[in-house]
């Protein structure tokens, strides 16, 4: 299943690619090492952004400010492992599957989208519709029809919509991300260390880096989106954008 909206986080200190093995290792077989204090300080900086998240009225310039907060401390994660994994630039086999997003991020999407050029809006415009029209038509067919504002909902379909192997609305040309900068959490944190043929589809499925980092983040993200957003609901990116919804 390429839908993980409840990601299986793991302590990177136990085993990943074979049972016993004391370290991360990839496919390469080299141990991933991870910097001394790089987990336990992003874990606090994590836990300091909680009480601001709360303690702050309701605000969606709050709620934008605290989820790039999160995603920087996510980065600093990302960064400094990526030499370890098998994830590349341009390699683009993860933005083919159903992303389950959050009210708060779609939000930093649609603010990017709405200071983009037209042009590149209207390319945008096409294939959110096209993608939405596909992700209606695999909800139909389960009966009653999957609700894709609902983690059930996109656990029933995901599959399927990965089958169809259509790319991200936002993915370029040249397989990189347009909107790299405001791209939401689960794409940042999307570290395989097996072969990247398994992220292919049909094989697979890959093994993927996970951290107690990842999974504070994961919890806050939502946390904001309930407080700051006041909206609970999961969807695949271009679902928020449906009926061309704050595009422009």
């Amino acid at each position: 299943m390429s839908l993980n909206y409840v990601p299986d986080f793991s302590d990177p200190s136990l085993p990943t690619l074979e049972i016993g093995h004391p370290a991360i290792m990839n496919v390469r077989g080299e141990e991933v090492v991870i910097p001394e204090g790089l987990l336990e300080g992003g874990l606090r900086d994590l836990d300091a952004l909680e009480g601001a998240l709360l303690s702050e009225p309701p605000s969606r310039q709050t709620g934008l400010g605290l989820l790039r907060r999160i995603f920087s401390i996510v980065d600093r994660v990302g960064d400094r492992v990526a030499s370890g994994m098998s994830c590349r630039s341009g390699c683009a086999a993860c933005c083919r599957v159903m992303v389950a997003t959050t009210r708060g991020e779609s939000e930093l999407l649609r603010d990017r989208i709405q200071k983009t050029p037209p042009p590149q809006r209207s390319g945008w415009n096409e294939a959110i519709r096209e993608r939405n029209g596909l992700l209606e038509e695999i909800s139909r067919r389960s009966d009653p029809p999957s609700d894709l504002t609902r983690l059930e909902g996109l656990i029933d379909t995901c599959e399927s919509y990965e089958r169809e192997n259509r790319p991200c609305p936002f993915l370029g040309p040249d397989r990189m991300c347009q909107v790299y900068e405001d791209r939401p959490l689960l794409c940042r944190i999307c570290w395989v260390l097996t072969d990247p043929k398994d992220c292919e589809p049909g094989e697979g499925p890959p093994v993927k880096f996970r951290t107690a980092v990842f999974q504070r983040a994961h919890e806050l993200v939502g946390k904001i989106s309930r407080h700051h957003f006041q909206d609970g609901r999961v969807s695949p990116i271009p679902y928020w954008f449906r009926d061309g919804n704050g595009i422009g």
